[in-house]
């Protein structure tokens, strides 16, 4: 592709940082936007919707800016962020992971931060286009299958499209790498009467999943975990949340804000409730007064096969 795309907006040898996204959990990396954001008079908490188009032969991010009554019907939403003097797009995780033409297909357990993708900008009315040019070290954008994956295509970004493109309410894009159900999540949003943002209580429950602080193996009750639907419902100490899993985050550079933090807590009770629920046991009646319960992805960690109320045998998954 060419090194600057017709209809640039940036200035001449200006490229856009695909960088670290240190103040929200909601994604993993952002894309420094300050003269973009200049240009479309935005500014660090405006709300902005995702997608994907094509440039060429090379997927173009694209965001563009949506009122705050929006953000949940939005297939992406997230808001602009200041960090470090520079504004920041967080950029959806599924966007960066999924496989051409759906995302940009990089790991992002093996990005290197500090040989960033570079990004030029073009625009199109109130949209916004980022296309990728070359990394900092000079080497050009090749996209690449995710490792692992045997065809042209990452299958829970096909997932996503698919569902999107039915219309189907599930899963919702923002909670793809957390086991939590949008149904569940919109929900205890709805009920809630914190004044919490969407994106940062996903970010939050992202956050848990990504840097993996909860497992079978933090299990406390008398019980066993109950695996159901591919997920493990856990009891943990009651204090967990804020005693360990939002100290663990911040250590982990998340920015946690209290209330957004016990909305996650009541996301995952209820995710707990419909799964114990659909599991038909009465073994956790009354449990969830005593212990706090969170759900992991069982496929993460082992599974549960309950011999007797007690007890457990673990086998390794695949």
């Amino acid at each position: 592709m060419a090194t600057r795309p017709t209809g640039t907006i940036l200035d001449e040898d200006r490229l856009l940082e695909l960088r670290e996204a240190t103040e929200t959990a909601a994604s993993a990396l952002g894309i420094e936007v300050t003269p973009v954001a200049d240009y479309a008079g935005a500014s660090s908490g405006d709300h902005i919707d995702w997608d994907v188009d094509d440039y060429g032969d090379e997927p173009m991010l694209v965001f563009a800016g949506i009122e705050e009554a929006a953000a949940g019907d939005a297939p992406y939403p997230r808001r602009l962020r200041e960090e470090d003097g520079e504004i920041v797009a967080p950029v959806p995780d599924p966007l960066v992971r999924a496989d051409p033409p759906a995302g940009l297909g990089l790991d992002l357990e093996e990005y290197d931060a500090d040989d960033p993708l570079l990004f030029d900008a073009i625009t199109a009315g109130e949209t916004i286009g980022l296309v990728p040019v070359r990394f900092d070290d000079g080497r050009s954008y090749r996209a690449e299958p995710l490792p692992g994956v045997a065809d042209d295509s990452d299958p829970v970004a096909e997932g996503i499209v698919e569902h999107e493109g039915r219309g189907d309410p599930t899963p919702r894009p923002e909670t793809t790498s957390a086991p939590i159900d949008a149904d569940v999540l919109e929900s205890a949003l709805d009920e809630t009467e914190r004044d919490v943002a969407e994106t940062d209580v996903v970010g939050l429950l992202e956050a848990i999943e990504r840097l993996d602080l909860v497992g079978t193996g933090d299990h406390v009750a008398g019980v066993p975990p109950l695996s159901a639907d591919h997920r493990a419902v856990c009891l943990l100490e009651a204090d967990v949340w804020t005693d360990r899993l939002g100290p663990e985050l911040e250590a982990n550079d998340v920015d946690v804000d209290p209330d957004a933090l016990a909305v996650a807590r009541a996301v995952h009770e209820r995710q707990a409730s419909v799964l114990i629920d659909a599991a038909g046991t009465t073994e956790y009646r009354g449990l969830e007064d005593e212990y706090a319960l969170i759900v992991t992805d069982a496929s993460d960690t082992a599974e549960w096969d309950v011999s007797e109320p007690g007890t457990a045998d673990r086998s390794e998954t695949n």
